[in-house]
């Protein structure tokens, strides 16, 4: 396998013996090397409101260049790293609107995907200038393990879709922050979704399960906000719900002091502007774009 553009993703995941990578439970372990959950993954989620949320705002903070003299140039164009991009369901629209893209994923099969979307061909990258795929780099790699990036080698980042949720780890989910500070340009945006942990209680049981996960962070054996449900036939996939002053406080540990804070409502495919008088409970999530 190849890092950089004009080179194919080839080959399987780690061997089975290998080591699990830092931040990552067995369970989204075997998520990200199933291929059943890259294949039809944009059909799975065409009705899931998030999707829309995500692009509205995306569009306010990374308008669309196409237009621009700017954009005639491939180098000249602004480089926006998706970190989690799975199968670019975010990043190739941004391609369309004048920026060029960077894709970071643990999973093959989700990079295989974005690759066969954009039409990506090995034997036609060198002659075939007007391709998409020459403003588009793919990489397979750890969200904790970012050392190869050099700083400030974008000009933008996102990370959508809970992705900051999926490490598991205070730390590790820091140091990914920390890493998507540094390789972002002094002034480029980072647009970060997360969900609440508060939005928990108004589940079936959702009392219960805060209370026993309280005290397992007491004792130390979770943290507060650590949940594992089945998705998709992975069992016990983990994901971690944030406290709003959790994640702004993270943020802001990382080096970013400028948020703009959007909440997201349930069934709802417009962005929830500001955060709304009762919105630990209201919302299922946020979506803050920070620099």
């Amino acid at each position: 396998m190849e890092n950089d553009s004009g080179k194919s993703l080839t080959g399987s995941s780690y061997a089975a013996d290998w080591q699990i990578p830092q931040g990552v439970t067995p369970s989204n372990w075997e998520y990200v090397q199933a291929a059943h959950i890259s294949n039809g993954y944009d059909e799975f989620l065409q009705d899931d409101p998030l999707t829309e949320v995500d692009r509205q705002i995306i569009s306010r903070y990374l308008p669309d260049l196409s237009g621009v003299d700017v954009a005639a140039s491939a180098p000249t164009k602004p480089l926006v790293a998706d970190f989690g991009c799975g199968n670019g369901r975010t990043l190739i629209p941004l391609l369309n609107r004048g920026y060029r893209g960077f894709g970071i994923d643990l999973s093959i099969p989700m990079l295989k995907a974005f690759q066969k979307k954009i039409g990506f061909k090995p034997e036609r990258i060198e002659s075939d200038s007007d391709s998409k795929t020459n403003e588009c780099f793919w990489v397979q790699a750890n969200l904790v393990e970012l050392d190869c990036i050099s700083e400030g080698t974008f000009d933008h980042g996102i990370s959508l879709f809970s992705t900051l949720g999926m490490i598991r780890g205070h730390e590790n989910r820091q140091e990914f922050l920390r890493h998507a500070r540094r390789t972002i340009k002094p002034g480029g945006w980072f647009i970060l979704h997360a969900h609440n942990v508060w939005y928990q209680l108004r589940h079936p049981g959702g009392l219960r399960w805060a209370l026993g996960n309280g005290l397992r962070a007491i004792r130390g054996s979770a943290e507060f906000g650590d949940r594992e449900s089945n998705y998709r036939g992975i069992n016990n996939m983990f994901i971690h719900s944030f406290r709003r002053k959790e994640l702004a406080k993270a943020l802001s540990l990382a080096g970013f002091s400028e948020f703009d804070w959007f909440g997201v409502s349930p069934h709802q495919d417009q962005p929830v502007e500001g955060l709304p008088l009762g919105h630990p409970l209201r919302l299922v999530g946020w979506i803050v774009a920070c620099r």
